[in-house]
């Protein structure tokens, strides 16, 4: 069944036709609460709340950007508001690799498989380094892979100043690999 048969299903009030669209976006909706929030708990949180704003707002989305666009924008949203309420009460930042992407790697022997964990926390932690809007850029295309125009549709932005922050994002972050010293 195509993803526009299962939002009318959803529209009509069926409830298990919206928790196939929880399973299919949860991991990259908890992915980008994450980036914003760098806290496992405040991410589920943020991301428990996007899925039930969705559903709950289901009757305006209208088909002219894909649902993934439209649940971005919302996780976005919803992570911004989670952040600017909690701000105070947050003390630290809780790195959990277990739940952060990873950067794929086709090698085998243990060596590498041990040099590669290294380099993707090397990654994250640089990447935990950039200022919000560099984050957001890195998060949304580089690692749950969306599209120019899928990101310019959820910040309502053009794909153009996308492309833009997307190249200043990715030279920041080199800046900060190459001032620590580390080379992929």
């Amino acid at each position: 069944m195509d993803e526009k048969s299962i939002i009318e299903r959803i529209k009509g009030g069926d409830k298990e036709a919206y928790a196939l669209i929880v399973e299919k976006y949860k991991n990259q909706i908890f992915n980008i609460c994450y980036h914003y929030l760098q806290n496992h708990h405040d991410a589920n949180d943020a991301a428990q709340e996007t899925f039930i704003k969705a559903y709950k707002s289901i009757n305006g989305f209208n088909f002219k950007s894909s649902f993934a666009t439209y649940l971005v924008r919302i996780a976005i949203n919803t992570s911004k508001d989670y952040y600017k309420k909690h701000k105070n009460q947050q003390n630290n930042i809780d790195i959990d690799d277990e739940n952060t992407p990873e950067i794929k790697d086709d090698k085998n022997t243990p060596e590498d498989n041990f040099e590669q964990k290294e380099r993707q926390k090397m990654v994250r932690d640089a990447i935990s380094k950039l200022n919000k809007k560099h984050r957001e850029m890195i998060i949304l295309r580089d690692l749950n892979g969306y599209s120019y125009q899928e990101i310019a549709n959820a910040l309502n932005i053009s794909e153009g100043t996308v492309k833009s922050r997307i190249n200043r994002a990715r030279e920041a972050l080199k800046e900060i690999i190459l001032k620590n010293g580390t080379f992929l």
